[in-house]
Formats: C-alpha cells, sequence, structure tokens
C-alpha cells in the first residue's frame, strides 16, 4: 500500500463521520502534518499520513512536537487499520484544562476539562450561568 492510497482511506473515513481532512500545506514551513482533520463538535487533529513502515523525519516529528505544545493532537497514522482509533482519538479529545467550548446543537453550554457546566466563573470573577451562558 502506499502513502497517498492510505492517504485517500483516511479522507473517505472522514467524509464518513461527517468531517473534513484537507490538505494541510504551509508555504515556507516544512514538515507540517499532511492532514488537518476536523469533526463534528469542533474537533481537530493533524495526521501525517506514512507508507506503511516508515517514520516520521526530523523536521516532522519537531513540528509533531510544536504542535503538541500548543495543545494539538498530532498522529502519524502508517496502517489502514489504525485509522478508526485515530479518528476516535480525535472525536473524543476534549483539550487542555480549561479549554471552553459552545455547542449549539445541545442548548449551548460550557465544556472545561471535560466536563458540561451549568455555570462558569472565569479568573477574573465573572459569572456566566444559564442555558445561554449569559454574563451575571
Amino acid at each position: 500500500m502506499t502513502e497517498k492510497e492510505l492517504e485517500l482511506m483516511l479522507v473517505k473515513e472522514v467524509k464518513k463521520r461527517g468531517g473534513r481532512a484537507f490538505k494541510f500545506i504551509s508555504p515556507g514551513i516544512n514538515g507540517v502534518p499532511d492532514r488537518l482533520v476536523l469533526l463534528k463538535g469542533g474537533k481537530t487533529g493533524f495526521v501525517e499520513v506514512k507508507a506503511p513502515g516508515k517514520k516520521m523525519r526530523p523536521n516532522q516529528i519537531k513540528r509533531k512536537g510544536e504542535l503538541e505544545s500548543l495543545g494539538f493532537l498530532v498522529y502519524c497514522l502508517d496502517n489502514p487499520e489504525e485509522i478508526a482509533s485515530v479518528l476516535d482519538g480525535i472525536e473524543k479529545y476534549v483539550g487542555n484544562e480549561g479549554v471552553f467550548r459552545i455547542d449549539k446543537n445541545d442548548g449551548t453550554y460550557g465544556i472545561k476539562g471535560g466536563n458540561r457546566l451549568d455555570e462558569l466563573e472565569t479568573e477574573g470573577g465573572d459569572k456566566f450561568v444559564g442555558s445561554n451562558l449569559a454574563k451575571r
């Protein structure tokens, strides 16, 4: 199996899940992952696709570390049997402690550290409550 074939399999599976897998190209910065995967609910991850058994180059490992230090998920995919687990990982990832998300499909609410919030108090003491987290 070639890298291109594996990449197309990834794109197809992302589409099945209602998401998008954009080809990620960053002019002037080498070593960025091949795909930016966007899934329902604002779930985001980067995927570097390699032919089976191939490893990431040093500049790719460096970029992976940079993105992970910013709180992003970065996967290296070299096996078609791992596509589902990579996408499952992206779907289940909430983010770093303190991440605040809005979900307009289930009423508007916040997520902090993986827990649903009915009210949120900021470090500055502002309080947000209710289904729309209106400032109290």
